[in-house]
């Protein structure tokens, strides 16, 4: 008899569990049914992640959408046209349409009509596909959330869901206000709206992004990282009204502004009442976003800094402080540049991966395992 067996059979006398190499291998779906890495919930995790960000781009609004083609989108089918003839039928039937004779039809210079109508047709079902899959992977992770919880969900979880929940009602209540503007606002040109999807959706981005990159259950992230985002949220809001009323115009350098080191005050407080410059001044609005992303800047470089003093974990401190460097990069050569089309949606998907990076979770606790009690030094008794 061999000295694991023996091993085996005192351990067992014992009443100890058998070393690992003789237990039997654990049941891989009760293994992975968590947050490991081939999980149903992570893969669902992962198609929400991936058509979210697709949705964002497509379909939220952004610099691809301003332009005077995408004011009339055409309706789609389930399945799109399959030939160059089903093409030119659809595109007759979209002619038909008031509102593309509105619209003055599709003039791109060196561009047919019906191309144009296509790139416009598989743009608009690519977004509706991504949305309506984003809807389906939503459901599935609220089912499977729903089921955790009427087990034995832990504090943090059950934070995490009251938090969404949260976030949603909000959102609710600020989309009504967006809806209503016009009865608050002298200047509406959907700025609130817009800042109120775009904030919202690169919230839920980063929350889906976090929670995916977390290799196991996680806690929740720490108050500093809540706080941080927070801001982070308010700054792209600001970037969400700098986007839709244009305010890069009034001043394309940095760190300065056309009047000097600093806005001339009667410019940023122009309207009456003092609230209604926060949405309706270009020059305040741009002027926020500055300030808030330079202060966001400067203290991430303070936590890390202080993380790196005190001998603490560096990690998260180091991400968000590199993620804002480069966000920042970016959304300065935005501005110089004219806001061009790539460099501005690399801004803004950029502004998503630096909120992922505040709601990090504050450390990862790996799945509950039974301990294996010590078996201790056996004696080693020759078997005949």
């Amino acid at each position: 008899m061999t000295i694991h067996l023996l091993r085996h059979d005192e351990a067992a006398a014992l009443g100890a569990s058998p070393p690992a190499a003789l237990r039997p291998p654990r049941d891989w779906r009760a293994a992975n049914w968590g947050w490991g890495w081939a999980s149903p919930r992570r893969a669902v995790l992962a198609a929400a992640t991936v058509v979210g960000f697709l949705a964002f781009v497509l379909g939220v609004g952004n610099r691809f959408t301003r332009g005077p083609l995408f004011l009339y989108i055409p309706e789609v089918d389930l399945v799109p046209p399959l030939d160059q003839a089903a093409w030119q039928h659809a595109f007759a039937i979209h002619q038909q349409s008031p509102l593309y004779a509105l619209c003055g039809g599709y003039q791109v210079g060196g561009m047919e009509s019906v191309t144009v109508y296509q790139m416009l047709y598989m743009w608009e079902w690519l977004r509706a596909g991504s949305v309506y899959l984003l809807a389906g992977c939503a459901i599935a992770l609220g089912l499977m959330a729903a089921r955790k919880l009427a087990r034995a969900a832990t504090r943090a979880e059950l934070m995490t869901v009251l938090a969404v929940a949260a976030l949603a009602a909000l959102y609710l209540v600020l989309r009504y206000f967006a809806d209503h503007a016009g009865l608050f606002a002298t200047i509406n040109i959907g700025q609130h709206r817009h800042a109120v999807n775009v904030t919202f959706a690169s919230v839920a981005l980063a929350l889906l992004l976090a929670v995916f990159a977390a290799p196991q259950q996680f806690r929740a992230p720490p108050l500093i990282g809540v706080v941080f985002a927070a801001f982070v949220a308010l700054d792209i809001a600001f970037g969400a009204l700098f986007e839709a009323t244009d305010a890069g115009v009034v001043w394309t350098t940095f760190p300065g502004y056309a009047d000097g080191p600093l806005p001339a005050p009667d410019r940023l407080f122009a309207f009456n009442p003092v609230w209604r410059n926060f949405t309706e001044n270009v020059y305040l609005i741009q002027a926020c976003h500055r300030v808030l992303s330079l202060a966001l800047w400067g203290a991430a470089l303070v936590w890390m800094s202080a993380a790196v003093v005190r001998r603490q974990r560096v990690g998260q401190p180091v991400l968000l402080f590199g993620l804002l460097t480069l966000d920042g990069a970016l959304g300065v050569a935005t501005l110089i540049e004219g806001e061009p089309l790539v460099l501005s949606i690399a801004h803004q998907v950029g502004a998503i991966l630096v909120l992922a990076a505040a709601l990090a979770p504050a450390g990862v606790r790996r799945a509950h395992e039974p301990a294996e009690p010590s078996l201790g030094r056996l004696s080693m008794r020759r078997v005949t």
